[in-house]
């Protein structure tokens, strides 16, 4: 049964709206549609009006089959809407108050087919979704979509206008000895440069003049940086510490003229720098060697080729990673290519550059199938700090990745931090008293996000899941995840709809 708690969970992602439909389909309606298909979906109510406090006002729809059958005839219409996203299950009848509405949910669009359009005009019929509700796609989005709409490798992309002397021969050096000492008995390690860049897709030979030149993933991978500007004119890779009120205590720029400026030789600097002062507990391999790397060594080099292979390097934005006492944050230019709970869940993978995704994968950086957030959340485990928070930005397009990490206390060998960055979240539950490790049934413990949630619902009961997801560093759709959780545990509830209040159930136990 549909009812206000869906609504709210819709209404907290920007993802609602309610037309009242009374003479008919509104042409509003389709504004929507597009822009919930080109950023994360949503659910449009039609025959129903919000009321002043949030809540829903059932109006009704008189007709309501016929106007089920306009949609229908709509959608598959391509002169009205570039494609149709819906399945029948995606469009429901309900009755509220006596009421029927048409609810219509609206899926994100895989990006093959967007931008998602109207009356057949994608530059003024492109819509997308923010905070003030659908507006029309600037130049820049709709380029950036139809780039990302592309399939296949175009990284591979042969540049005829570019020579072989724009790769820098120290990086491909340099690229060589660390493929040639992880894969010491490849066959690639006996061949030429050349031979060896046309196998790893850094150059190909043009169909126009014979020639072999770098490839868009080569150029970018070991150019230099004034010959990679010539074909990404924004190509900007930027790395800091910030220890202190400075802007910056220690920087690695693209743009310096001091090194090559190109992405390997941008990881090889910076990834040294992020991975300073972790903490390495006393532990030996098989052939009792000291260990050195941890789950966090690898949680912060998948954060680093992460946002270098997933970058729309076309856009306005560079790469900057950014260092801070407790946590680095990640952020490429290009929105995602994958709805982000999709991300979460693990087992996909879609990187922008898929090319420049294999030369770091054959030197063993990078993880495969999609399993780089299960990396990313051992590393919170084992530091005993709160998990990774991945976003998407708008305005422009960018992703960032937040990853915590613990710099002060030890990291025991069975992989447990003692104190450190991040170690009070784990203490959170027993703050707010011991109700929360009831959450699911007696044999489940919260997870630290709900255990957050919850601290914060007590401290400001009004608080917006948006409004908690900035506090506490986590991202909207997590919070409410966790506030989802614990209502279904009747650790709490909502009292007055979308604009109202959380209210703590005290006899879910504890002292709340």
């Amino acid at each position: 049964m549909f009812g206000q708690e869906e609504l709210w969970r819709y209404r907290e992602g920007n993802r609602l709206e309610f037309k009242e439909a009374q003479g008919g389909l509104p042409r509003s309606f389709w504004e929507t549609y597009s822009s919930f298909a080109n950023t994360q979906g949503g659910l449009i109510v039609l025959g129903a009006a919000e009321k002043s406090d949030g809540t829903m006002r059932a109006i009704g729809i008189a007709n309501l089959e016929a106007l089920r059958r306009d949609l229908w005839g709509s959608l598959n219409n391509e002169q009205k809407v570039s494609t149709n996203l819906l399945l029948d299950s995606d469009i429901t009848q309900e009755s509220i108050d006596g009421k029927s509405l048409l609810l219509v949910y609206v899926p994100r669009a895989d990006r093959t087919l967007r931008p998602v359009y109207i009356n057949d005009n994608p530059k003024r019929g492109s819509f997308r979704r923010n905070g003030d509700g659908d507006y029309h796609c600037t130049a820049e989005e709709l380029r950036a979509m139809a780039r990302d709409s592309a399939e296949g490798a175009t990284d591979k992309l042969v540049l005829t206008a570019i020579d072989l002397g724009a790769l820098s021969a120290e990086t491909i050096g340099a690229y060589r000895n660390v493929f040639a000492g992880y894969r010491p008995d490849h066959p690639w390690t006996r061949l030429g440069n050349e031979e060896f860049l046309l196998r790893l897709g850094a150059v190909g030979r043009s169909a126009e003049d014979g020639m072999v030149h770098p490839t868009r993933a080569g150029l970018l991978m070991f150019g230099e940086a004034w010959r990679i500007t010539d074909e990404y004119p924004n190509y900007f890779l930027d790395c800091r510490r910030q220890e202190s009120r400075r802007r910056w205590d220690d920087r690695i720029s693209s743009d310096d003229g001091e090194w090559s400026g190109n992405v390997y030789d941008f990881y090889r600097r910076a990834s040294p720098m992020l991975a300073r002062e972790l903490p390495v507990p006393f532990e030996l391999d098989a052939a009792m060697h000291r260990v050195s790397d941890t789950p966090q060594h690898k949680a912060l080099r998948e954060g680093l080729v992460n946002a270098l292979v997933h970058a729309d390097y076309y856009g306005r934005t560079g790469v900057v990673v950014i260092r801070r006492p407790g946590n680095v944050t990640f952020s490429n230019p290009g929105g995602l290519r994958l709805a982000a709970d999709v991300i979460e869940g693990g087992g996909v993978s879609d990187p922008r550059n898929p090319t420049l995704f294999k030369m770091f994968n054959l030197i063993g950086l990078g993880e495969k199938a999609g399993s780089g957030f299960d990396v990313l959340r051992y590393a919170a485990r084992y530091a005993s700090v709160a998990g990774p928070l991945l976003e998407e930005l708008g305005e422009p397009d960018r992703v960032r990745l937040t990853v915590h990490v613990s710099l002060t206390g030890g990291i025991g060998n069975d992989g447990d931090a003692v104190g450190g960055v991040g170690s009070h979240v784990g203490n959170v539950g027993d703050d707010v008293g011991g109700s929360v490790g009831d959450v699911g049934g007696p044999e489940r413990r919260p997870s630290d996000t709900e255990a957050v949630v919850l601290a914060e619902i007590r401290a400001n009961p009004k608080a917006s899941a948006k409004d908690i997801a900035a506090k506490i560093q986590r991202s909207d759709r997590q919070v409410e995840r966790a506030q989802r959780s614990l209502r279904e545990a009747k650790v709490i509830e909502r009292v007055g709809g979308t604009r109202g209040h959380w209210k703590i159930n005290p006899s879910s136990g504890g002292n709340l």
